[in-house]
């Protein structure tokens, strides 16, 4: 076990062992974490909202049997449990945005449940399921008590916070050594993680952050913000993803044409934007980056005993073609490869879309694709400018473009702080559309009276 002082604790964050049982002292902590969320829900829901998001990315996962015990679990027990105390209304899910998303949830859980008719491990079925539930509940919480306390500073600061430190765990792979590695020239650098569990997985959450972040210093200029959002944004290089830095590229210049800054800002800009990728391949150039690193093709890393996306790709189209309504099963994927060929990797297909297909059969890949539709339809009609509802919408885009080559959900971090960003996004426009209501119905009476 890692000793609980400061340094020991920052490495059960950064490095945690792997399948560590529940003990003591953890559970100690676990307890202490639901306790402190519950009474902050009590007296703020959107404190609680707050606590929520600056859990997520630190999980210090225990397990009892097969179920793992983290820090944002045990925070989402105590914030429920706080909300059900104090009866807060469930009006939000009155509005269409709620009812939307909410059906794209349940679409989600009975497309998993329905992989289950052909599943050869119903296990990973029942595993997979669970881990949506969650998504669902976060969902419903962050919306629930936002809508119910709409204070957006608690928020702003938590995610603030939450980045920065989240960027200080992944340089610290530089001290204590990386998961992965990439080839310049004849040498070989780290691809940083931190706390996230890989260096696409955290490309994929600062592809959540950044644009909302961003969002809110083009509405509230801040130095302190958008010094958060640089040092996010050279972290999101250093990882190396070629799909998290073109998604948060994408994501950024998303949300500067929803904004509309002002002429001169949106010069400053896009100038930088330019500077900055045109010295990327610059020095990408001069390092010797391998040629095939600013094309589609993939890039062999020294360290990759994990299988390519061509093997894995078409070891999801010969699973769906063995089922291809329902799949062979949700979570079934890694432990099928051995029938089609691959018997020595177990890993995910590097592709959600691919990673539905196998599993869930068309049933799963409607369902995956229903979602990120719904989402983004239901912002996009909308036309709210808040950054919250702006950024998230440029994240979901970001995010279902970067999926094609990642299946980012299959890690619940980045699936964590998407649900609770959802959540709060889905939670500003059912306000609003209360709003409206509440409006009219005084305006009827006053006219009727």
């Amino acid at each position: 076990m890692v000793a609980l002082s400061w340094p020991g604790f920052w490495l059960a964050l950064v490095r945690p062992e792997q399948n560590a049982p529940l003990d003591l002292a953890t559970g100690a902590i676990f307890v202490a974490v639901a306790l402190i969320v519950a009474v902050l829900t009590w007296r703020r829901p959107a404190l609680g909202v707050a606590a929520l998001v600056a859990l997520s990315p630190f999980a210090l996962a225990r397990y009892v049997g097969p179920t793992s015990i983290t820090l944002v679990k045990v925070g989402l027990v105590g914030c429920a449990i706080a909300l059900i105390a104090r009866r807060t209304d469930l009006a939000a899910f009155q509005t269409a945005p709620a009812r939307t998303v909410t059906a794209a949830l349940a679409f989600a859980i009975a497309a998993i449940a329905l992989s289950a008719l052909h599943a050869q491990y119903h296990m990973p079925v029942v595993r997979e399921a669970f881990k949506t539930i969650e998504y669902a509940l976060l969902f419903i919480v962050a919306m629930v008590a936002y809508a119910r306390d709409p204070d957006d500073r608690p928020l702003w600061i938590a995610l603030e916070i939450t980045t920065a430190l989240v960027c200080l765990s992944a340089l610290s792979d530089y001290a204590f050594g990386s998961r992965a590695t990439f080839a310049i020239g004849s040498g070989l650098v780290p691809r940083i993680a931190g706390v996230l569990e890989g260096p696409n997985q955290l490309a994929g959450w600062l592809e959540i952050v950044i644009p909302v972040l961003f969002a809110r210093n083009l509405l509230h200029r801040d130095g302190a913000l958008l010094a958060v959002v640089a040092f996010a944004l050279v972290v999101e290089v250093l990882t190396f993803s070629r799909a998290g830095i073109a998604g948060t590229i994408i994501a950024c210049v998303t949300v500067t044409a929803i904004m509309r800054p002002s002429r001169a800002a949106s010069v400053r800009i896009g100038l930088a934007a330019i500077g900055a990728c045109a010295l990327f391949v610059g020095l990408g150039a001069r390092w010797g980056f391998p040629t095939t690193y600013f094309s589609l093709h993939e890039v062999a890393q020294p360290d990759d005993h994990l299988g390519t996306r061509g093997q894995l790709w078409n070891a999801a189209r010969e699973l769906w073609r063995s089922s291809p309504v329902f799949g062979v099963g949700a979570g079934n994927f890694e432990l099928d490869l051995g029938r089609v060929g691959l018997p020595t990797i177990r890993t995910h297909a590097n592709s959600l879309y691919w990673q539905s297909l196998a599993e869930g059969g068309v049933v799963m890949l409607a369902s995956t694709l229903f979602t990120f539709g719904a989402i983004l339809f239901t912002f996009a009609r909308s036309q709210v400018r808040r950054p919250i509802v702006v950024g998230v919408f440029a994240a979901t885009l970001a995010l279902a473009l970067h999926q094609f080559f990642d299946d980012l959900f299959f890690f619940t971090k980045v699936g964590t702080m998407f649900w609770l960003m959802i959540g709060v996004a889905v939670a500003e426009l059912a306000a609003r559309q209360l709003f409206v209501r509440q409006r009219e119905r005084t305006f009827a009476a006053a006219v009727v009276a």
